[in-house]
C-alpha cells in the first residue's frame, strides 16, 4: 500500500510539471463514463511486420530478472514504480524498449494472479471473465516524448503476440469510447468489440459499474 501510495504522489507530480493534470483528474474521476470491453483471438493476430519500428527497438518480457540485469531505465519516475508493484501483484507486463530504455509498456493479468476466481479486479465490472490460457490486458502507456508514429499500434501487438508464443489463447481489454486514439488502436487491431458499459468513479475509489448495453447489431431485413 505504501509503494502504491509513494506512485501516485510522484504522478500527480509529474502530471502537474507537465501541465496534463486535467488528463489524470479525467482518469480518475468521471460519472457515467462509457467503456469498451473487447476481446481479440491470438490465432488471427496482425504481423509484426505490420507495424515497422526502427533497428534497435524490441518488445521486451519485464521480469524482475530483466529490469536487473539489463538497468532498464524509465523516462517516466512514477511509471517505475508502477512496474515494481504490478510485479509484485503477479501482473505480467511488456515494454517497448530502445537500447536500455522503456519508450512504452503495457500490463496483463492471468490465472496467476487471480484473486477471488477473477485475475483483474476490471473484469467484475467489464461483465468477462479470463479462463484457463487467456488474459486480460490493461494500463497500456507511452511515454509522451515517445508517442506517435504507430507505437502504440506495435507496442500492443507484439506484446499479444509474446502471450500467443507463451501459449495463450485469447485477450481481452477495454478502451474507452471518448479515447479516439484507444478507439483507432484496438479496431487497427482487429479486436472485437463486446458491448458497452457505462461506469462512474470518484478519485482512488473502485470502479462503480452503472449500466451495459449491447452493441448495435445489423438491421433485420
Amino acid at each position: 500500500m505504501l509503494q502504491y501510495c509513494k506512485m501516485r504522489v510522484v504522478q500527480v507530480i509529474e502530471t502537474v510539471r507537465n501541465g496534463s493534470f486535467k488528463g489524470l483528474l479525467r482518469e480518475t474521476v468521471y460519472l457515467n463514463r462509457e467503456a469498451v470491453p473487447v476481446e481479440i483471438d491470438l490465432s488471427k493476430l496482425r504481423p509484426t511486420a505490420d507495424f515497422p519500428r526502427p533497428s534497435g527497438e524490441e518488445i521486451v518480457e519485464l521480469t524482475p530478472d530483466v529490469l536487473s540485469r539489463r538497468s532498464l531505465s524509465y523516462p517516466v519516475r512514477s511509471r517505475e514504480l508502477k512496474t515494481s508493484d504490478y510485479l509484485k501483484r503477479g501482473y505480467r507486463g511488456y515494454a517497448v524498449v530502445r537500447e536500455n530504455e522503456v519508450a512504452g509498456d503495457i500490463w496483463c493479468a492471468d490465472a496467476t494472479a487471480a484473486r477471488d476466481g477473477r485475475n483483474h479486479p476490471d473484469e467484475s465490472w467489464l461483465g468477462i471473465r479470463c479462463r484457463d490460457g487467456e488474459v486480460y490486458t490493461f494500463d497500456m502507456f507511452v511515454a509522451p516524448g515517445n508517442r506517435g508514429g504507430n507505437i502504440a499500434a506495435a507496442l500492443q501487438n507484439g506484446a499479444l503476440h509474446e502471450l500467443k508464443k507463451q501459449g495463450f489463447t485469447k485477450a481481452y481489454g477495454f478502451f474507452w469510447s471518448d479515447n479516439v486514439p484507444a478507439l483507432w488502436v484496438h479496431r487497427t487491431l482487429r479486436w472485437r468489440e463486446l458491448t458497452r458499459v457505462r461506469v462512474s468513479r470518484l478519485l482512488l475509489s473502485r470502479k462503480l459499474f452503472l449500466k451495459r448495453k449491447p452493441l448495435p447489431g445489423p438491421k433485420p431485413d
